[in-house]
This record gives C-alpha cells, structure tokens and sequence, in this order.
C-alpha cells in the first residue's frame, strides 16, 4: 500500500512576550516607597534642625545604613546595624527592638553621651526593658556600674542575656519601682510596652494588642539603696510607661543624692507632679520633645534634669 506523504511536523505554538507592564509596577511601587520614606526622613530633619547633624554623622559614618534602608525598610536595616555593634546580641533581637535602638543610639534621645559622669559612675535603670539604656551608659562611660529594674518576665530574660552580651556590669533587680513596697498587677500591650498604672492600657489607642497581666514584685529605690548601703547615684533614668510620679515619690531621699536624672513622661499631668518633685529636690530641669522614631505621641516627652553643680 502506498504510503502518504509524511505528516508535517506541528509547529510548537508561539507564545506573546510578557508584558513588562507588570515588572514596571512593582519597580515604580518600590521606587514610590523609597522616595516616601527618605521624603519623611527629610521632613523630620527639618522640623528638628537640632538633630540633623546627629543623623547626617550616623549616616556619614555608615552609608550603608540609608542604601539598606531605603532597599529593605528601616527596621531590617536598624536591625543590622545595632548587630553590627555588638554581634552577640544577634539571637535575642527582634526587628520590633529597633524602635528603642534607634531612640537610645541612633537619635540619643537621653544625651547619655554627653553627661560628664564620674568614673565608674553609678546608674540606676528604672524600666529597663531588654537593657538599651544599660547598653548605651556601658558604651559612653565605660566602667559604670548599672542597676536595672525591670519586671516583666519576657523581658527580664532578654535583659539578662543582653547583659551578658554586651558584657556590661549590671545588676539585675527582677522587680518594678513605685511609691511604696509590695506587689502590684503590671498590664502589658503585647511584649512591648507595659505598666503599673491601671488607667494606662484605657489611655492608649495604639492598636499594639490585647491587655494581659502579670503580678510583680515593686520595691522603692530608697530602700534598695539603703539595704546596699548606696551614698548616691549619678545618674537616675525611668520610663515606667505612666507610673513615673510613684518611681519619684520612692526615691525621694536618693533623689537628694542624685547628680542626674532623665525621665520618660506620659501625659502633662505627670509631667507637671514629676517636675514638682524633681524641682523641689533641688533639680534644674529641661523638658524635650520626642524626636526619632517616637515623635509624634502627643503629651509625652523626656524631662532632663540635673543639679547646679553636676556639670562641673
């Protein structure tokens, strides 16, 4: 039987190039991204002209940190970065540290860099979260000694592991301060913010979580510094997250005592009974706004205090 003609061979379908349009997108949605947040940076420099300089020598000296910022978001740069500075803290950061990273370090919101402490100074860290205030006084004055006063349980382990990494020489005191000895019921907004205060969680609309509780111990810095025998202190920091007038009232003959003092503040009322109490121990106080990456909360803000003849 005579055979056909062979059966052509089917030509494979062609296929339309891909549109580059969307390609296009998403390269102009991060571009749109990344043109916003240095445009925020820029704004923020320009309403606070005092800390320019401060972040133009952060980003001086480490211009990978706005390339890296501007490709990956300013927490996973931030992250990096304070890695960098202390490679043993790597395992217990998280990137929603970075706020108080760059509060403490990037912006030095409570100039501890530039108080004239003594040598080996004492520090009392009053709401030490996971020890960044304690990193920073180890950093600028080598040789201090700290204690830090921190309550909650999540963030007391941190603390005792930041501690240890950044071989710093603190005293861990697992417990909070206030007016007067006992037991309290600290409310906590998920793992970053927490307080004594029992209107603070009804003050706050920032959507960071559910109100949860833990019983803790409190104490008053009058009587920790007396049972260790404690002349003075040099420098005497608190954010207490609203609770920061009954830190005051247990410290009332320390204060006496005590060269400086920087304070986390929460509302204008406790403003005003924090700057009574610190005047009438003798205090000359400054009050300053938030800059960084906790500007914008309104009624809060940092008194910085300190004595005639502290910085002489």
């Amino acid at each position: 039987m005579a055979q056909g003609p062979e059966p052509l061979e089917k030509a494979a379908p062609t296929q339309a190039p891909a549109s580059p349009a969307p390609a296009l997108r998403r390269r102009a949605g991060v571009l749109r991204r990344r043109l916003a947040l240095l445009s925020r940076l820029v704004r923020r420099v320009l309403r606070h002209p005092r800390y320019a300089l401060r972040v133009l020598w952060v980003l001086a000296g480490n211009p990978r940190l706005l390339w890296r910022a501007l490709r990956r978001g300013w927490r996973a740069a931030l992250l990096e970065y304070c890695q960098s500075l202390a490679p043993g803290v790597a395992g217990i950061l998280t990137p929603y540290d970075v706020g108080f990273f760059a509060q403490v370090f990037l912006f030095d919101e409570y100039e501890v860099g530039h108080l004239p402490l003594r040598p080996r100074p004492l520090v009392l860290d009053v709401g030490a979260n996971i020890g960044w205030f304690s990193w920073r006084v180890g950093q600028s004055h080598p040789g201090a000694h700290i204690l830090a006063f921190e309550p909650q349980s999540d963030n007391l382990a941190r603390l005792r592991q930041m501690a240890a990494a950044a071989a710093l020489d603190t005293e861990i005191h697992p417990c909070a301060c206030g007016a007067s000895a006992g037991t309290a019921t600290l409310h906590l907004r998920s793992s970053v913010t927490h307080s004594l205060d029992p209107a603070w969680h009804l003050d706050l609309a920032d959507g960071l979580g559910a109100v949860r509780s833990e019983q803790v111990e409190v104490a008053t810095i009058d009587a920790v510094c007396d049972r260790r025998g404690l002349q003075g202190i040099d420098l005497l920091k608190v954010d207490v997250e609203g609770f920061e007038v009954d830190v005051l009232r247990g410290a009332r003959s320390m204060l006496e005592r005590t060269r400086f003092v920087v304070l986390e503040y929460h509302s204008p009322d406790r403003r005003e009974a924090c700057l009574a109490l610190l005047r009438a121990a003798g205090f000359r106080c400054r009050d300053k706004s938030f800059w960084g990456l906790a500007a914008g909360n309104e009624g809060e803000g940092l008194l910085l205090a300190a004595r005639p003849d502290a910085r002489s």
